[in-house]
């Protein structure tokens, strides 16, 4: 059990920057959590940590400007190119983090080989920081790029070249409390509620979601921030705190792990279905997906066809979950295959073309935005950011 909490240690660390934003510097992981404040983060920040929790304030809204209208496989080895007639580029260097969201189907995609046709040289790689991110990105060091929607919002909006291709995560955050608490906000009055990366997409979307059922953080409820997923997991193990909003797979870890320890928790809110309560939509939340150079989409849509259609059969083979894929995933990401088993329908992998998930992105875009206008750059991007599919 040692050995697998150090590896998922390092895999959460990776998750953190793929829910950072996009502009500036990580905050350094800390022991002490911090107290919430009002939500006006900027791009790929954290807030530096303090030294002892108080009350979360209220965020201001900011408008912002409105943008123009516009049978699976089984294994790993299973997932065959659907396009053929394409033209290779000369290099196609892909760039993911290390979470197990992008990581499993970016291995399925380099286990089976399914893209020698479209290039040259492949290259496929994982950014580790937000600050390297970034870098690749604005120097146009990468062909295709696994990030946070709002990330590439962000640096689209800020002039860097790049295209939202499709979204692939659908959100997978949830909040976690004493088992058998009655799954209504009204049990989180007077509560304690652990958060990491303060001002990031979780904090935000639990924020919002809090004031939506009539809560208001820091009067109701109090907010501690940590630095790093693994601080609220060793708070949640020796008792020191039982409420927790917390992305999978670190959610299913945590919760065997206090368990075991005789702390009593579960699962009391799917924050994608509490979004689809209060925005009307579909209970899912378009949190990451694949970015592109402008090169790509307007020279090579052969290549971005393949891409999609590669990417498609990927995830149907992670979400079969069979015994060979899960054996090929715990190698690769030192999870157990039960474990990998368990988290695979909670991270909510579906490749949808750019153009066909607009309306949500934008959706999820403008709520987030009334927190804080700067994680996507402070306005919406136009609609030549979202890509129609190409196939």
């Amino acid at each position: 059990m040692k050995n697998l909490i150090i590896a998922v240690a390092v895999v959460i660390a990776l998750l953190a920057a793929a829910c950072d934003n996009g502009d500036s510097e990580s905050a350094p992981p800390t022991a002490a959590p911090t107290s919430a404040t009002t939500a006006t983060a900027t791009p790929l920040a954290t807030a530096p940590p303090t030294a002892a929790p108080t009350s979360a304030a209220t965020a201001t809204a900011t408008p912002l400007a409105t943008a123009p209208p516009t049978p699976p496989p089984t294994s790993a080895a299973a997932a065959p190119p659907t396009v053929t007639a394409i033209e290779p580029i000369d290099r196609l260097r892909i760039h993911h983090p290390e979470t197990l969201a992008f990581a499993a189907p970016f291995t399925v995609l380099d286990t089976s080989g399914v893209l020698a046709d479209v290039a040259d040289e492949i290259s496929t790689n994982v950014w580790n920081t937000p600050d390297v991110l970034r870098s690749i990105l604005v120097n146009g060091d990468t062909e295709v790029a696994a990030v946070p929607s709002y990330v590439g919002a962000n640096l689209f909006n800020r002039g860097v070249d790049i295209r939202m291709a499709a979204v692939m995560v659908w959100g997978l955050i949830w909040l976690i409390g004493p088992e058998g608490t009655p799954a209504t906000w009204e049990s989180l009055r007077g509560q304690t509620v652990m958060i990491p990366f303060p001002n990031d997409m979780p904090d935000l979307v639990f924020q919002y979601l809090s004031a939506a059922n009539g809560l208001t953080p820091g009067e109701d409820f109090d907010i501690e921030y940590y630095a790093q997923p693994p601080e609220i997991i060793g708070q949640l193990v020796a008792g020191n705190g039982s409420w927790a909003v917390l992305p999978e797979h670190v959610v299913t870890l945590a919760l065997a792990r206090a368990n075991q320890n005789g702390q009593a928790l579960g699962r009391v809110f799917d924050l994608q279905t509490e979004w689809a309560a209060v925005a009307g939509t579909s209970p899912r939340i378009p949190q990451a997906g694949i970015v592109v150079r402008g090169e790509i989409a307007a020279d090579h849509p052969g290549v971005l066809a393949a891409l999609l259609d590669d990417l498609s059969s990927s995830v149907e083979v992670v979400n079969a979950a069979a015994p060979d894929t899960l054996a090929v995933l715990s190698e690769t990401s030192g999870l157990p295959a039960p474990v990998i088993q368990q988290v695979i329908p909670r991270l909510n992998l579906e490749v949808v073309p750019a153009a066909e998930a607009q309306d949500e992105l934008e959706r999820f875009f403008t709520e987030l935005a009334t927190l804080s206008p700067d994680i996507i750059g402070g306005r919406l991007p136009d609609s030549s950011f979202y890509l129609a599919d190409p196939r």
